[in-house]
Parts: C-alpha cells; sequence; structure tokens
C-alpha cells in the first residue's frame, strides 16, 4: 500500500512549534519500517493460536529492515517497490520500505511536509502467516523429503496427487 503521511516538522509546526527540526524528527530512524512492524504485530496478534504455533515452529519470519531512500521525487518513490530478501538459512525474510520525505521547505509547494511509505498491509501478514511462510519448511517438498531432490519423480508425484 502507498501512504502519504504529514510529515512530524509539518504537525509540530501546525501545533505552534517554531523551530521544529526537520532533521531531527524525520530523517532519523525508520518510520516506515516503524509503521510495518505495527502490521506485524497486528497480523500477529489477530492469527488463531494453532496458526501462530505453526508459523513459530515452521515458518519464514518477517522482519522489518532500514527504509530505502529517501526517493526525493515523486516517479522515483512510486516505481520502487517494497523489497523481500530472503536470508541465507531461509528462516527470515526481510522487508524494506521505499520512503520519500520533504521538509516544509521544500521547493515544490505542493509536495513540502509530507512522508510517503510503501506498507505491508496487515492482511498480508495474515496471509504469510497462514500460507506462504509455510512454504519453505512445511510445503508439499517437505512432505516427500525422500523423491524432493529428483525433480522429475516428485513433481509426478504432485500432478498425481493434485489431479486424482
Amino acid at each position: 500500500m502507498k501512504v502519504k503521511m504529514s510529515s512530524s516538522q509539518r504537525v509540530q509546526e501546525k501545533a505552534g512549534v517554531e523551530d521544529a527540526d526537520f532533521s531531527a524528527l524525520d530523517e532519523a530512524g525508520n518510520k516506515c519500517a516503524d509503521i510495518n512492524n505495527i502490521s506485524l504485530d497486528w497480523g500477529t496478534s489477530h492469527a488463531s493460536t494453532d496458526a501462530r504455533k505453526r508459523y513459530e515452529k515452521l515458518g519464514q519470519k518477517y522482519v522489518m529492515g532500514d527504509d530505502l531512500g529517501p526517493f526525493n521525487e515523486g516517479p522515483l518513490w512510486i516505481w520502487h517497490y517494497m523489497n523481500y530478501t530472503t536470508s541465507e538459512d531461509k528462516t527470515t525474510v526481510m522487508i524494506q520500505s521505499p520512503m520519500m520525505r520533504t521538509p516544509t521547505s521544500y521547493p515544490i509547494p505542493s509536495a513540502r511536509g509530507f512522508h510517503y511509505c510503501k506498507v505491508l498491509s496487515p492482511f498480508r501478514v495474515i496471509e504469510w502467516i497462514y500460507v506462504d511462510s509455510l512454504y519453505e519448511f512445511d510445503g508439499l517438498a517437505n512432505s516427500y523429503p525422500e523423491v524432493a531432490s529428483d525433480d522429475t519423480y516428485f513433481h509426478d508425484l504432485l500432478d498425481l496427487h493434485l489431479y486424482q
């Protein structure tokens, strides 16, 4: 999802703080990753107990990485997508969100004082917990470990299983 928010600097200025520091308020930290962590927490807390246990035992875990950017020109931000990187041991998938942030002194008046993020839907987290995170360690390939390495035989077996 693409999100456009007022920057912290803009909010502070609207609240009457005259010397709101863009660098301290908006450039420090990873605001998009913070939002994505909230989505992850929400999805995890709303999954069933059984789904959470299975995810904890067999699922690839989402972890948030540093925000990407800033891509402070509209097209740059629009055409950069969220980055999903699987760890070498395949136990985690790191998510990085492209962001764009502009101070209230930005040269383009209509783009002043905003923070843009690509954010993870809480419902995508639910889907990840219930389904997609389980493919690597609890998918069909893991149901038949003795044949999973023989691609031809394994795919023939899957075809028989799926089309019966």
